[in-house]
């Protein structure tokens, strides 16, 4: 029977009711980062770029992620194993530790970090999303100026998405003063302009997704253009197509922003052909057989 595992600095436990102490840094200061992977049929998709983005994140926090990549990765796919879950969606996080309550780091010498991950069934969207299209509700970009590290520092992010749901959205789409489009709350954007795929350059503004990268890679091999570059909202609603990209949902159509429809208010051919290359990825690099897709 399959089941939800935690393991915390070294000890591993059911997830259920596990605590982190009181004045870890998470809790006080929200100071950390964290990374979210899938498992399919038991096998990782893309997590040493997950483990690759950790360390950067780390050092962009000035936190020292202890052990190695490689030992992280065999830590977190033997954690997989023993839960017995074979569609697996893996969290971690890393603090700085816990220390009484100070805005100065604790002395790394004297307070240990706090690395945990968890290990639970991976969430399935629903089929109709994919077939229909999503929703999205433009938000302004709230976010600190480092966007680019994952941190667990999500208020904005959360603040964003609770209102885009109340408004009937699927998701937030995320805009700056200047009104150009940045990406989600939880995931990376695009339009398509005239065949060609437009997205925000990776740069502190956004968070580079790990699907996006693999969206980058298959484009490439399909031979569809793309154009790192902002658009506003409004150009963004005038596109002829529009996705979003995740870890857990790989390419979502979207199909209406605020009360505009997206082209002709259904999936567009390079959206789906995007969609297929990397769930065709998906399937290569986990063992998954034809026959168990959607």
């Amino acid at each position: 029977m399959p089941r939800d595992l935690l393991w915390i600095n070294g000890e591993t436990m059911p997830a259920e009711g596990a605590l982190l102490p009181l004045e870890d840094r998470a809790t006080v200061f929200g100071e950390g980062i964290y990374e979210v992977a899938i498992f399919y049929d038991g096998q990782p998709f893309m997590l040493r770029e997950h483990l690759e983005r950790w360390e950067q994140s780390a050092a962009g926090i000035e936190l020292v992620s202890p052990g190695t990549l490689e030992e992280r990765e065999a830590r977190i796919c033997a954690l997989v194993e023993q839960s017995g879950h074979l569609d697996a969606l893996v969290y971690g996080q890393l603090s700085r530790g816990h220390a009484r309550r100070n805005h100065l780091f604790p002395d790394p010498l004297a307070v240990a970090p706090t690395e945990f991950w968890i290990v639970r069934k991976a969430p399935v969207h629903k089929p109709e999303c994919y077939r229909t299209g999503v929703r999205l509700v433009s938000q302004p970009d709230e976010r600190w100026a480092h966007c680019h590290y994952k941190t667990i520092s999500l208020l904005p992010n959360c603040l964003a998405k609770e209102r885009a749901h109340r408004a009937g959205g699927y998701e937030a789409l995320l805009y700056r003063e200047d009104g150009t489009v940045t990406e989600c709350s939880s995931s990376n954007a695009y339009c398509v302009r005239g065949g060609v795929v437009w997205t925000h350059p990776a740069t502190n503004r956004i968070l580079e997704g790990v699907t996006r990268q693999a969206i980058m890679a298959a484009a490439a091999s399909l031979g569809i253009p793309v154009r790192e570059q902002a658009v506003t909202l409004e150009e963004f609603k005038q596109a002829d197509e529009a996705f979003i990209s995740s870890t857990t949902m790989e390419v979502m159509p979207v199909t209406a922003v605020d009360e505009a429809h997206i082209g002709a208010a259904k999936p567009g051919p390079v959206t789906l052909r995007l969609r297929e290359a990397v769930r065709a990825r998906v399937m290569r690099e986990c063992g998954i057989p034809q026959a168990e897709t959607a």
